[in-house]
């Protein structure tokens, strides 16, 4: 054998090094893909989508500087007495998801909290009691909208000062195998004023 040759590789020992590296890049792409898949967040309401306040709206303020540029909805406080707001939910991704409803809120839930969720049968966001009824669960197609209503327990007693939401957390599920929570950012935000806020309606 000439000294300056090196020898062959065997040809077995070549496909078991292509076929490693392979199984080495397969198994990244796959922990890759799960991880992408594991915080899939599709759900959008945008500025630009339909929504609107339900009874008991106390004051309706338009965009102002420092408001973010949203409305902002002031409901009239009666204790015991939830307030209603409608939009419009879309699926921005690749796949369908199933809405569940909302999250569990925190055991100090405070003053402002979202405490459901509700379907509407009208064709324009509407926060009509009359065309709400309960959300066992709701299918968006990608890119499909729906309409829904969160519904907002107001409860002074747990503060004496101005509370705002702008968010609710939604529980959904896609690929039959994922169930996650998003926070998902409204078109408009929700401020309860506990001390010098506009009359309760009767």
């Amino acid at each position: 054998m000439d000294a300056g040759t090196s020898p062959e590789r065997h040809p077995l020992r070549t496909a078991a090094l292509v076929a490693g590296a392979i199984a080495v890049l397969a198994a990244v792409a796959a922990v890759a893909l799960f991880l992408w898949l594991s915080t899939y967040a599709p759900l959008n309401a945008t500025r630009s989508s339909d929504f609107a306040p339900g009874p008991g709206l106390g004051a309706n303020v338009q965009p102002t500087f420092g408001s973010g540029g949203k409305p902002v909805f002031i409901p009239a406080y009666r204790g015991g007495r939830p307030f209603d707001t409608a939009f419009t939910l879309e699926n921005t991704g690749r796949f369908a998801v199933t809405v569940l409803g909302l999250a569990a809120p925190p055991q100090d839930s405070g003053a402002l909290t979202a405490q459901a969720v509700l379907a509407s049968d009208y064709a324009t966001a509407s926060a009509d009691p009359s065309h709400l009824h309960a959300l066992s669960s709701l299918r968006l197609e990608p890119h499909d909208t729906a309409i829904i209503d969160v519904r907002w327990r107001l409860d002074c007693a747990r503060s004496s000062g101005e509370i705002a939401a702008d968010r609710v957390r939604l529980r959904y599920r896609y690929l039959s195998m994922f169930t996650r929570t998003q926070s998902v950012e409204l078109p408009f935000a929700v401020t309860l004023r506990c001390v010098g806020g506009p009359p309760a309606s009767p």
